[in-house]
């Protein structure tokens, strides 16, 4: 949506998090990670909340039913208020976004995204983590996908950058010398 505003209001978020309570900061990245995969898998409810035709009373009331269930600390329901009541409701995910790249750089921690064709066993998962904490000199969070199209191999993404052990790049990078020689 509005990605200034989602950089401003999550670095923001992260600074009022670090400065009122540092030791809980891994539990709000948690519920703010946990609150963006329910908004993202309604967004219904997020469209709902950004219709002028909807009082602020209103969203007062929905954003309230979402903190009284128990499962929302007072600094995260209070941000969800203040989302609500200045029409920025849509850009919860951007803003969640924007506090991860806060969080990591702060703590030092490197996402990385792992796709392979099948589950990652426990031992290769750890060499993985292991050898990417030695290229990156940080912490590393794993982030898993499956694609049966891999083959077989691993593709890890870092950054911008990416490192393809797939069957499936070989054969490509194969097909490609065989056409240049061929032609």
């Amino acid at each position: 949506m509005n990605d200034k505003a989602e950089k401003v209001y999550g670095e923001a978020f992260f600074e009022l998090c670090m400065e009122e309570c540092p030791d809980k900061a891994s539990d709000i990245f948690e519920e703010l990670s946990a609150l963006d995969g329910v908004f993202a898998d309604s967004p219904e409810f997020v469209k709902l909340m950004g219709t002028p035709t909807v009082s602020a009373e209103e969203k007062a009331e929905l954003i309230n039913e979402i903190i009284s269930g128990g499962n929302v600390s007072e600094l995260c329901g209070n941000l969800l208020c203040v989302l609500a009541e200045r029409g920025r409701f849509g850009c919860f995910a951007g803003i969640v976004k924007n506090f991860r790249a806060r969080y990591n750089e702060h703590f030092k921690i490197a996402e990385i995204t792992v796709t392979s064709n099948a589950p990652l066993s426990d031992m290769l998962k750890e060499r993985i983590i292991s050898k990417m904490s030695e290229v990156t000199g940080k912490k590393i969070s794993v982030r898993e996908k499956v694609d049966p199209s891999v083959i077989g191999g691993i593709v890890i993404d870092y950054g911008s950058t990416r490192y393809d052990g797939s069957v499936k790049a070989r054969l490509n990078a194969l097909r490609q010398e065989l056409s240049s020689v061929i032609t």
